[in-house]
Order: structure tokens, then sequence, then C-alpha cells
């Protein structure tokens, strides 16, 4: 009689352990990418918009964009790029954009003197600051040859108006009703006798006093105040009479010349001093007399 063995009976629950094994390991590795990635999962709308940017910014190239206003002649720092969190604020072009539209990097531009304002949201091209090296002052805008001052609304109001970089002649109109220093015949002091003098200089009803002037920084034209101020270049060999219409207060008046690049701006050409007359000829019928004329006093009360 045969006797027949025990068989041992499956369960059917042998694949358990494998599966939990496989979800183990699978939450293992998203738990991972979910530390590395700031609890964002690859399927997020998140890291997919993330996995996108990354996809338009390959191959491309990082330029600074202004995050707020930067007023002219101040050294661009990293704050005037980045956001209250640290994160710059640039535009991701191709090389070859970016450099036919003249964008700087940040490399060269932190440490850069601006020209003028720069507004918040656009690139820096070389055109936005002085040239390299420059102090941030605005006495590195001056031109060479040029000498910079400071005018007030008061002393000249027609500069209220221009910009930046626009060109202007001044023109100083005389006091025709300026009475003498001093009575006939009386003996002026060094002081009196530099005031007539230049008191001469301005007899004509206009002057030019200056030409080819440049405006550094531009009067407030929001306000109205008499005390705003200008800060502009003039050429070195005319302050003297600039300076002079200002301490004798006479009239001054800005005209703007042209910066249109297609314009010609000629100068007028420096007027002739006219030679002394040493005598007049007079005519009387088939008569004529020649009288000579007393010798001119000079400035320093010699005679010619």
């Amino acid at each position: 009689m045969s006797q027949n063995s025990p068989r041992k009976r499956s369960t059917g629950k042998q694949w358990i352990p494998g599966v939990l094994l496989a979800v183990v390991i699978v939450g293992a590795a998203l738990g991972t990418y979910a530390l590395l990635n700031e609890g964002r999962m690859p399927w997020s709308t998140e890291a997919q918009a993330q996995a996108k940017v990354a996809e338009d910014r390959a191959g491309k190239k990082s330029y600074p964009r202004a995050m707020q206003s930067i007023p002219p002649f101040t050294a661009v720092t990293l704050e005037h790029i980045v956001d209250a969190k640290g994160v710059p604020n640039v535009l991701w072009l191709d090389a070859e954009k970016a450099q036919a539209n003249g964008l700087l990097e940040a490399s060269a531009v932190l440490g850069r003197v601006t020209k003028g304002d720069k507004r918040a949201g656009y690139g820096f091209t070389e055109a936005d600051f002085l040239p390299k090296g420059s102090p941030a002052s605005r006495t590195a805008a001056i031109p060479a040859g040029m000498v910079g001052v400071q005018l007030t609304a008061q002393q000249i109001p027609t500069l209220r108006g221009l910009e930046a970089n626009d060109r202007f002649v001044l023109v100083a109109a005389a006091d025709p009703y300026s009475g003498p220093l001093a009575p006939r015949g009386t003996t002026l002091s060094t002081e009196l006798q530099s005031q007539a003098a230049e008191r001469k200089a301005f007899n004509a009803l206009t002057r030019l006093i200056v030409e080819g002037g440049v405006v550094i920084q531009a009067m407030p034209d929001t306000k109205s105040n008499s005390k705003d101020q200008a800060f502009v270049a003039v050429p070195s060999a005319q302050y003297g009479e600039l300076l002079s219409a200002l301490n004798n207060e006479v009239e001054i008046t800005a005209l703007a010349e042209s910066t249109n690049p297609t314009v010609e701006v000629v100068r007028l050409p420096e007027p002739v001093v006219p030679e002394p007359v040493e005598s007049i000829t007079i005519q009387n019928g088939n008569e004529k007399r020649t009288f000579m004329l007393p010798p001119e006093k000079s400035k320093s009360g010699g005679s010619r």
C-alpha cells in the first residue's frame, strides 16, 4: 500500500516581499529627489516649468538689468541688479544677439560709473557709462579743456529745461541804467576801479560770454525754486567772463545749441580789436586839417 507524501501548499503571497522592497526603493528615490529639489516632484507643474526654463536657457548667457533706477555718476553694485532675496535680474540671450545690441555681462558692469539716469528693467551698454576708471563724481564728465560750475535758477533761469549733454551758449545783457560808481573827479579805490573795468566790459546791450557750454547735471524740471541748481561745463578761457557777469548780477540768458549729428555748429570768429586812432582829419571845402589826438590812458594809468 503506497503512502502519499505530504505536499506544501503555496499560499500565493510570495510576491509581497518583492513588491514591498520595490516600493521602499522607489520611495527612497522620490524622497531624495524631493529633498534635493525643495519638495518638488518631477511631475509637479513647478518642476516642469523649471525644466522648460533650463531648456530655454541652454547655450545662452545672462545679462544683468537694473533692478532699480540708478542716479547719474553712481558706481553700479550688486544691490542695483538683484532683488530683496538676492536673485539677479537678468536677461538670457544668445551671445551673438546680445553683442549685436551692445549688452554687457555682469563682470563688465559692476563698478562702472553711470553717465546719466539708468531706468529700472533695462540692460546695460557701454553708452550708459563714463570711461573706465572714472570716479563716481560728476567732475568725471567734464570734457577736457573745460571747467565745471554750479549755477542756480536765480542766476540763469533759462537753463531750466536743458537736459544732460545739451549744449548751450550764454549771452549777457548789460544794465543800461547803471550809474557811475562815484562822482566825476573822485579818486576810485582799487576795488571800485576793478568794478568799473568789469562794467566797461559789458557796455553793449548784449554780449556773448560762453560758447560751447555743456550741461553735466540738469536743473530739476518739475520744480520752480530759484535755488534749483544745474552743474555745467564751460571752456576754461571763458570762465572769467562768466564769473564777471555773475558778480555784476547782469541778466544772463542760456540759448540751446543743436546736438543733431547732421548739423555742423560753426563757432563765431574772435572779434578783431580795432587799432587805436591817433589822429583825425577834417575836410572843409578845399581846406584839410589834421589834428593829433591825446594818447589814450592804459588800464595801469600810463599812456600808450
